[in-house]
Formats: structure tokens, C-alpha cells, sequence
């Protein structure tokens, strides 16, 4: 645009005006001074004529015509070269590919003109919303510390978290390592007639941080880490009984029971009845749980699973 600039020579503090095509010779050291009136000076440019553009365009224009029919022959030479050479169908897309295109559209689309307006492509077929479900997302086992006690009553209970149960004649003590999420666990135990077969009855804390954030969540959770976590390294089936709210003491708890099946040629177990159960006790950094199984089929140990479960107490 016409203007004072500064000035391309390089004089400090000095402005020289611009007409829009070249530089005046008039210089100034206000940059907002009023435009210079028209001159010519000694070193100026000849004034363009009209002609002058459209002679200095000449050539230009005809260097630019032999490049098009230098361009139109090359077309014309290539047709001829490749008009002899067979067509290769590549054939249809692999079935694997997915197109949001109606499938009954050939694979290879032939060239067609530009759609005006007035026309519109096929719309994509919408994906159907999935049905809304009860299960809850499975997550990895966290790493808790089952040997952290609390201090508990010698009562002739066991403790653990804010549950506790009175001992069952027969079963011994035990510190409950094998239950690596929870916190807190005591439990009692009872080996059946495969040495290397337990039932056991359990109670500890589990960590709210650790996602246990709600009872039925916690529990469901719970299930999965001992299904997981090694116990059961022959499972062959996972039988729900029932996944449902109780309440444990007066206050509110959820319930998951299972029968989780076995084969292990070693053992003469075909699995457990496991019943977990999770307990909000009204502590914001923690839930209690309990977790009992008794071996399939065995009446006394299913006994001894239900007489503890319903003695549960809090605190």
C-alpha cells in the first residue's frame, strides 16, 4: 500500500514513501507527513505507457502456449501406448474390510459426475444402541495387605475389618494370606478328605481406594479375585446362585454366591460353594467382607457356611 516506510537504504530515522510501485525519492523523518506530489527526478523510472505491459507479456504468453501442446501431444502419445493393454480387475474388496456404505453398492464404483444439490449419497446404516446390562465392568485385582491387623477383642470371635463370627469347633486359626486384596483377614479353615483341599471362613477390610467404592461393586469384584487370583488353578465353570442385596447387623450389604467347579485329577473335590458378602459399616475409607467356601456336596461343611453367615455381626 502507498506509504512512508522506513527507509530501505538504511538511513537512521529517515522515512521514504512508497507510490504502490516504487520507491519516491522524497524521504522525511515524520512517517505520518502528507503524501509527495508527483515528480520525477533525475534517477526515476520511465512512466509506464499503456503498451507497455501487454509487449513485456509477449513472450511470456507464447512460452506458456508451447507448454500446453507440449502437454496435449504427451496425453495424446500415452493413450496410444496403453490403449492396446488389458484392463486388471483387482476384484472385490476383502470381506473383512467394513464399509458404512449400503453393501448392496458394487466394489468398484464407475466415475460419475459431481452430485448437484438436489442429489444426496446413501446414509451410513446407524449402529444399534446395546441393550443396558447389570454387569459390572471386570477389574484388575489390587494389591492389599491381609496380615495388617487392627487391635480386636479376644472374645472367642474372629475379626476382621467391622465383622466378626463366632469360631466354629473343629477349624483352625489362620491369618488369611491367600486373600491379597483385602485388608485385615483373619480366617478358619478345615482340610477335607484331599489333603490339599480347604474350606475356609473368612472376614477382613477392603480399601475404598482400591475401587471397592460400594457394596455390590466390591463384592462382584471380590468374586472375580478369588476365581483370579490362583485359588481355583482347575476351574472349569463359574454357577451363580444369586448376586442381591441383604443386610448384615442392620446394615445394608450385597450377597454373590456361586458354585465354582473344578478338575483336577490330583483331588477328589469337584470345587466349592463360594458366598461373598460386603458390608458397608458406615466407615468412609473402607468396607468389611466376608468370604466362606465349603466343598460341593459336602452337607456338613455347607452346614457350618450357613450357620456362620447368618451369626455375622458388626463390630
Amino acid at each position: 500500500m502507498p506509504g512512508w516506510y522506513p527507509d530501505p537504504a538504511g538511513t537512521p530515522n529517515r522515512f521514504r514513501y512508497w507510490d504502490g510501485r516504487a520507491w519516491a525519492p522524497d524521504t522525511t523523518d515524520n512517517p505520518n507527513a502528507a503524501r509527495p506530489s508527483p515528480s520525477r527526478g533525475a534517477g526515476d523510472p520511465e512512466p509506464r505507457r499503456p503498451g507497455n505491459g501487454r509487449g513485456r507479456l509477449g513472450p511470456l504468453i507464447l512460452a506458456l502456449a508451447l507448454v500446453v501442446v507440449l502437454v496435449v501431444a504427451g496425453i495424446l502419445v500415452f493413450r496410444g501406448l496403453v490403449a492396446d493393454r488389458p484392463i486388471v480387475d483387482s476384484g472385490p474388496l476383502p470381506s473383512s474390510t467394513v464399509s458404512g456404505w449400503d453393501d448392496s453398492s458394487p466394489t468398484t464404483e464407475p466415475e460419475t459426475p459431481t452430485p448437484t444439490p438436489s442429489q444426496s449419497r446413501p446414509t451410513p446404516t446407524p449402529t444399534p444402541t446395546p441393550e443396558p446390562t447389570d454387569e459390572l465392568p471386570v477389574q484388575p485385582c489390587p494389591e492389599g495387605q491381609p496380615t495388617a491387623r487392627q487391635d480386636h477383642p479376644s472374645d472367642g470371635r474372629v475379626h476382621g475389618g467391622d465383622l466378626s463370627f463366632p469360631k466354629v469347633s473343629g477349624w483352625t486359626d489362620s491369618s488369611g494370606t491367600s486373600f491379597s486384596w483385602a485388608y485385615d483377614v483373619q480366617e478358619q479353615t478345615k482340610l477335607a478328605e484331599s489333603p490339599s483341599w480347604y474350606s475356609n471362613l473368612a472376614v477382613g477390610a477392603l480399601f475404598t481406594g482400591d475401587g471397592f467404592d460400594e457394596p455390590r461393586r466390591a463384592a462382584e469384584l471380590v468374586m472375580q479375585c478369588v476365581i483370579t487370583s490362583g485359588l481355583y488353578p482347575h476351574l472349569t465353570d463359574r454357577r451363580d446362585t444369586w448376586s442381591k442385596a441383604v443386610t448384615v447387623d442392620g446394615h445394608p450389604a450385597w450377597s454373590v454366591r456361586a458354585d465354582i467347579e473344578i478338575d483336577d485329577p490330583r483331588l477328589d473335590a469337584t470345587g466349592d460353594t463360594v458366598e461373598v458378602i460386603v458390608v458397608d459399616t458406615g466407615s468412609p475409607e473402607s468396607l468389611s467382607m466376608f468370604i466362606g467356601a465349603a466343598n460341593i456336596g459336602d452337607k456338613p461343611l455347607q452346614r457350618a457356611l450357613d450357620t456362620t453367615i447368618s451369626k455375622l455381626r458388626v463390630g
